[in-house]
């Protein structure tokens, strides 16, 4: 193999890669990525057997070929070339030189047969979004995700499509985020699946690609494919909670606020709760809501915002992280919050499609 490719392309792609490879892997082709030439274009690839992370940028090929290299080191290197164009060369003892202006690196590979290949199966459906859409969609329910491994389902994501409405679900027991967007086009087949939280990560880690995400799901896999990347991940077994029992049919008494002074006021507040107590309450009286915390390692603290509200007084209490993580991923500029009492769940809401639940806690 030899090729010719800009530094300027071959850095994010690498990039890209290197993020799904694991450094404890006891599998020695695993600390590699492939690379693989032919068509005027260089196809590089990792994976750690559960996500698969390929991407391709156009390059001058002087000879096709493929070699798989350490994964880390060749980044490194890779990195701290001059500004320019870049040679790889491989020859038939799986060797790579790399030469850059005046530098030159010769390192060790490992045959390309040897690297595992992604195959997604047989059957399935699929269907497309808007790529820029679905990383926001991602990005407003991930923290409700359970960060607890052994808790394989929750500790994903589901996927559930119904009547062209794709619905975006995560929940730790305690709270639970939820995107409703239709689909359009064709309406493809209908079913649920849960996806891994490192895909999702990594999804979300799109951001120098825009245009439509194609999505195509098996029973036990699914490929994210956009115009120069597919990231393909197994899928994880279980069934999702029913997590439409836990939203309340109604709610009694609702308020508005404005998101970005809510959160501001939530963060100052904050500064004086401790470990050992990590709460925050929101007193509701008329025409006004006033955030209090108080700890006895710092003090205490309050600060009241004009709202418009007429129900009744209450005084509801928080985890305050669980309270400000959907904020900070909403555009919306004023929520929409609705109670019954001070020990049912709460909801926020003011995206379009965006659903937040999350249990008051007992203090």
């Amino acid at each position: 193999m030899k090729v010719i490719v800009s530094k300027e392309l071959l850095v994010p792609a690498l990039r890209k890669v290197l993020n799904v490879v694991s450094p404890r892997t006891t599998l020695p082709i695993l600390n590699n990525i492939l690379l693989e030439s032919g068509e005027d274009k260089l196809i590089i690839t990792g994976t750690d057997l559960e996500v698969t992370i390929r991407t391709e940028i156009p390059v001058t090929v002087a000879e096709p070929g493929s070699i798989t290299v350490l994964a880390r080191k060749f980044g490194q290197i890779i990195s701290m070339l001059p500004e320019g164009d870049v040679t790889l060369t491989s020859d038939q003892t799986q060797q790579m030189t790399i030469s850059c202006k005046k530098s030159f690196f010769k390192i060790v590979g490992i045959d390309s047969g040897e690297f595992p290949r992604e195959n997604m199966g047989e059957g399935g459906w699929s269907f497309i979004v808007s790529l820029p859409e679905f990383r926001k969609v991602l990005g407003k329910v991930a923290y409700s995700a359970t960060p607890e491994e052994s808790h394989r389902v929750l500790n994903g994501i589901l996927l559930s499509l119904r009547n062209g409405v794709l619905t975006t679900v995560a929940t730790d027991g305690r709270r639970l985020a939820l995107v409703e967007k239709a689909i359009t086009g064709e309406i493809p087949a209908e079913g649920d699946v849960i996806l891994p939280p490192k895909v999702v990560v990594e999804i979300q880690k799109l951001t120098d690609e825009e245009g439509n995400l194609n999505v195509l799901l098996s029973d036990r896999k699914v490929a994210f494919k956009t115009t120069n990347t597919i990231i393909t991940s197994k899928l994880v077994d279980g069934n999702y909670p029913n997590y439409r029992q836990v939203i309340p049919p109604s709610f009694s008494s609702s308020v508005v606020i404005p998101r970005e002074e809510f959160m501001t006021v939530l963060n100052r507040v904050s500064l004086v709760v401790s470990e050992t107590s990590a709460s925050v309450r929101i007193k509701l009286e008329k025409a006004q809501i006033t955030v209090c915390a108080s700890s006895s390692e710092f003090g205490e603290s309050n600060e009241p915002m004009n709202v418009s509200y007429e129900g009744k007084t209450l005084q509801i209490a928080f985890n305050p992280l669980f309270l400000m993580d959907p904020l900070k991923h909403l555009e919306c500029d004023n929520l929409i919050i609705q109670f019954n009492d001070e020990y049912s769940p709460l909801s926020i809401s003011g995206d379009e499609g965006f659903l937040y639940i999350i249990m008051p806690m007992r203090v």
